[in-house]
């Protein structure tokens, strides 16, 4: 009798041998069973690497990849008119939602078996442990302990860093440098440089360790409609466009890399923070009337689980917030490397169950979610709240004292030439939500290179000069194919008035890009 086979989807940080199907928090442990015919894994504590459940009338399966299950017998993918619904209201589906009738995200960290009936059978979920709270200086100090020994045990030796000005990979790249562990650090940029690709040259001259910038130039926007089909095959329809760059750096650096280290959840572990609160708000006109979904989609899903008690919430943002704010870009990275985070650890995240109750969390209010990012952005988290701030400080050297984001710097006193790109930085942020960095308007503000700061991604430019043709020739099949999706007169305005330059609807536009390329998901 041969034993049970056990795979790892996954950073294998965590992984311990003698207890081979425990919960981790950046891996999913995955036992097979030839003599029982049976397939039982258990899902990470923030539903990332994520697990699709397919359950349908011919067939049931479970795969990483959405885009994998189409080509499977019996398994029969048709667009989900609530999915559909919430990616054009939220930017993704929610509560375990897919795209795809008859499939779900598993949940965070669940026990879930494949029997050989076909049938699945779902464990309990993983919960914050009930233990007391900590006062600030321990609850500091035990999460300084808990980050040191989660990036002491992940293996960077093959993988590349993933750096920003931001203080998540910050605090990474200082505790690897106290390591003497430094591996290449990797940043994204438009042809002029962004604030983030400035800071992270600076960092890694200072510690004597390579850095690429991975330019989105002439050679990406010629590409960009292949780019945007295989965004959206990987991310099983969520984000096209958007995703789109991820694509890119991942071929611009042709393979010679196994693993990403990334910041991923030093904003929800290290703050207690969420990825955003904005609405997508694409207009549901656009779509057929048996394809708008009835639910109630008018208040974001996400801030009335903000108000309740500081544990729930924080378990919320833990089990939910993250996966699903986040699988689109995770997915598109987990096809071409392991995703490892020293963030993405069981005892960094469990120990938020002995948080302080007294310190600000996010809050069901937009406003003030927004200050509570500005702040961050500009001062930075209090140290005696923050470990990341508290961690980076003591180990001192060029991580302390060079800029964090836009002016502060966690050795302290804020920056003076800092604040001004900060300043700079986000009159870019405001003039690319506006659509002042497109048109002829657009070209004049370009040139001052302000919205570059803030981030590379020309969207709204990518799909108007770039991308006209294929969202054209793609949406109009799709109008015209009978499949129900969409209303032809309404979408065809839409289309109209946008590459006419008579009014911008660029949200919509690439939501119904992203519905058109997830049906063609269904044909393998």
């Amino acid at each position: 009798m041969s034993p049970p086979t056990i795979l790892h989807l996954g950073d294998d940080s965590e992984w311990n041998a003698t207890d081979p199907a425990a919960v981790l928090a950046g891996g999913v442990p995955i036992t097979l069973d030839g003599v029982r015919s049976t397939l039982a894994f258990t899902t990470s504590l923030v539903g990332l690497p994520p697990v699709f459940l397919y359950r349908g009338p011919l067939a049931s399966a479970a795969a990483s990849d959405i885009a994998l299950l189409a080509g499977l017998p019996g398994v029969d993918l048709a667009l989900d008119p609530r999915g559909v619904t919430e990616l054009g209201v939220f930017g993704h589906p929610v509560e375990r939602r897919t795209l795809f009738r008859d499939v779900e995200m598993a949940a965070a960290g669940t026990r879930v078996m494949l029997r050989d009936d076909g049938t699945f059978v779902v464990g309990d979920e993983w919960n914050l442990p009930a233990e007391p709270a900590l006062s600030w200086p321990e609850f500091v100090e035990a999460q300084i302990a808990a980050f040191t020994a989660a990036t002491r045990a992940t293996d960077v030796s093959r993988g590349f860093l993933s750096l920003t000005a931001g203080l998540d990979t910050r605090t990474v790249l200082a505790a690897l440098a106290a390591e003497h562990r430094l591996v290449t650090g990797v940043t994204m940029t438009g042809r002029q440089l962004s604030l983030d690709a400035r800071t992270a040259q600076r960092l890694c001259e200072a510690y004597g360790v390579d850095h690429e910038s991975v330019i989105l130039d002439a050679d990406f926007r010629a590409r960009l409609p292949i780019l945007v089909e295989r965004a959206a095959r990987l991310t099983g329809g969520l984000a096209c466009v958007s995703q789109a760059p991820e694509v890119f750096l991942y071929e611009q650096l042709h393979g010679r890399f196994e693993s990403r280290v990334s910041g991923n959840l030093g904003n929800q572990v290290g703050r207690g923070g969420t990825e955003g609160v904005s609405l997508r708000g694409a207009e549901l006109d656009i779509l057929a009337p048996g394809m708008r979904d009835a639910a109630n989609t008018t208040s974001h899903w996400l801030l009335s689980h903000l108000d309740q008690r500081p544990r729930d919430a924080i378990e919320f943002i833990l089990k939910s917030e993250i996966a699903y704010s986040s699988v689109g870009n995770y997915t598109v990275g987990n096809h071409f490397a392991v995703q490892q985070s020293p963030y993405a650890n069981r005892r960094l995240i469990e120990l938020l169950a002995r948080r302080p109750s007294s310190g600000s969390l996010p809050s069901g209010s937009r406003f003030r979610m927004r200050l509570r990012d500005l702040r961050h952005r500009f001062l930075g988290e209090p140290e005696r709240v923050s470990f990341q701030r508290a961690l980076v400080r003591r180990l001192d050297g060029p991580a302390a004292a060079v800029p964090v984001n836009w002016g502060w710097r966690p050795a302290g006193p804020v920056s003076l030439s800092g604040l001004t790109l900060g300043v700079a930085t986000m009159a870019g942020m405001v003039a690319r939500a506006k659509g002042l960095d497109d048109g002829m308007l657009g070209a004049l503000v370009r040139r001052t290179g302000v919205p570059a700061l803030h981030d590379f991604r020309e969207s709204r430019r990518w799909l108007r000069d770039d991308l006209k043709t294929f969202v054209m020739d793609t949406l109009s099949s799709t109008a015209a194919s009978g499949n129900g999706m969409f209303e032809p007169r309404r979408l065809n305005a839409v289309l109209a008035e946008h590459f006419g330059g008579r009014r911008d609807h660029y949200e919509t536009v690439t939501f119904a890009l992203d519905v058109a390329l997830a049906d063609r998901l269904r044909r393998p």
